[in-house]
């Protein structure tokens, strides 16, 4: 008996173990397949090929034109590296410089850097329902996820650096997020900051008639940013940011979510005055 047990629990404990693992990097639902907030990760992400740039303001002064950004040719090269590269995002404030890759799932970047090799701050990735193009051809919504640390740190890694838009004079400061996608280089303001939890499905690519007016409604009562000279409405086309938020999840659910939302400018756009302070009382999880 004590030959068989001392070959079985090895058995087990090895089953147990593997299935432990399995469940911490699945999840137990469709959502989990969003980044994790990085809590038992290390402090900073492997390189992946990509440096941080420094922040650049972008504040413009009223009336003159916004610059576009060109990142045509870095594009193209991601894309000879990796054909699932669609997009080149650049956030002057958030540091982030990076290709935006697309899967048929969105499990499949998780933990895969834009050259598709394993790194546990995985890459900025687009949901996978979403039709990447140009301004003509993109959904109403479109959504890109990325990993952040549990420290919440604004100097963190990745997606963590959203944290600085929680501050109304950084949003004065850096105001756009750039995108671009082959042929085309695309401007967005930015109109919302909310914690949220998966139940709000904010990363609905094309809500209609109620269902898109409540998505706007919705946004309107958890928006932590009041803006005065900035309007975000249906007739918007929007770019969500998406990464997992647990500084303010009392139950330690890991189903909160920080999201910045911005929304597309016209081609050949003015900067606008506007002033930014925060809300008052914004809807919480």
């Amino acid at each position: 008996m004590k030959r068989i047990l001392t070959i079985i629990l090895p058995i087990i404990c090895v089953a147990v173990l593997l299935f432990a693992v399995t469940t911490a990097v699945t999840g137990g639902d469709q959502k989990q397949t969003e980044p994790s907030d990085g809590s038992d990760k290390p402090s900073t992400p492997s390189t992946s090929g990509t440096t941080e740039p420094q922040p650049t303001t972008t504040t413009i002064p009223p009336g003159e034109v916004i610059p576009r950004v060109d990142r045509q040719a870095e594009l193209a090269e991601a894309r000879r590296k990796n054909p699932d590269t669609v997009a080149w995002l650049y956030i002057p404030g958030a540091q982030v410089d990076d290709p935006v890759m697309q899967a048929e799932d969105n499990g499949h970047y998780l933990m895969l850097d834009e050259n598709g090799k394993y790194n546990v701050w995985g890459c900025y990735y687009a949901h996978c329902e979403n039709q990447i193009g140009s301004r003509d051809k993109l959904d109403k919504n479109t959504t890109i996820f990325g990993h952040s640390a549990s420290n919440c740190d604004p100097d963190g890694v990745r997606f963590t650096k959203l944290h600085r838009y929680m501050n109304p004079d950084f949003v004065k400061e850096y105001p756009y997020i750039y995108l671009c996608v082959d042929g085309e280089d695309m401007i967005f303001q930015i109109t919302a900051l909310f914690i949220t939890d998966i139940g709000f499905d904010y990363i609905a690519p094309n809500p209609t008639g109620d269902d898109l007016a409540d998505f706007f409604e919705t946004v309107a009562r958890k928006n932590w940013l009041d803006f005065d000279g900035v309007t975000f409405s249906q007739e918007d086309t929007v770019l969500t940011l998406s990464t997992c938020c647990r500084k303010y999840d009392k139950t330690k659910s890991g189903n909160q979510r920080l999201v910045v939302m911005a929304k597309l400018l016209p081609e050949g756009a003015a900067a606008q005055e506007f002033s930014v302070s925060l809300a008052d009382d914004p809807e919480m999880p």
